[in-house]
């Protein structure tokens, strides 16, 4: 991920008082998500800090979310938040956040989490490319989890109704 492209974004968070910023990730960042990859069993080989947004509240690493090009497709993957700080809303700014610094307007996901990423506005594809398809034999072989699939989001474009 690309310096300029991701400043401090302010997140969301339903507890009061807390702020969370999202940033770019730098080396010094990579033992924190290896740790926490590897403690949410979820494939840490060919890591990239360019690839990754972290975000922090106090100055305090809280999660992080990756963004990784495939072929000339886009996919986020390694969304992870500490477990203490799940279910304020980090995740969602993590996911937003990777999703408007996408230099593309269709980015996918491999997922178990169905619901969760439905909430996000993504969408179940039904076929896919074969690029795609393999970046889901990896993630499904690497984390076990027969129930993965592709899901969609597409950016509003600019001047649509759903645009901002």
């Amino acid at each position: 991920m690309e310096k300029e492209r991701c400043s401090e974004t302010p997140g969301g968070g339903d507890l009061i008082g807390m702020e969370v910023k999202i940033r770019s990730a730098t080396e010094e960042d990579m033992s924190f998500i290896e740790k926490e990859l590897k403690k949410n069993n979820i494939d840490a080989d060919y890591l990239d800090y360019r690839e990754f947004v972290v975000a922090t509240e106090n100055s305090d690493r809280i999660g992080f979310g990756r963004l990784t090009k495939t072929g000339e497709s886009y996919q986020i993957g390694c969304v992870v938040v500490i477990a203490d700080k799940r279910r304020h809303g980090i995740g969602s700014s993590i996911v937003k956040h990777l999703i408007d610094y996408s230099p593309v307007n269709l980015v996918y996901i491999p997922t178990d989490l169905a619901d969760y990423f439905k909430k996000a506005g993504f969408l179940e594809m039904k076929e896919s490319s074969k690029e795609l398809l393999d970046a889901l034999d990896k993630t499904d072989r690497m984390r076990g989890k027969p129930n993965t699939m592709i899901m969609v989001y597409e950016k509003p474009r600019p001047g649509s109704a759903l645009s901002p």
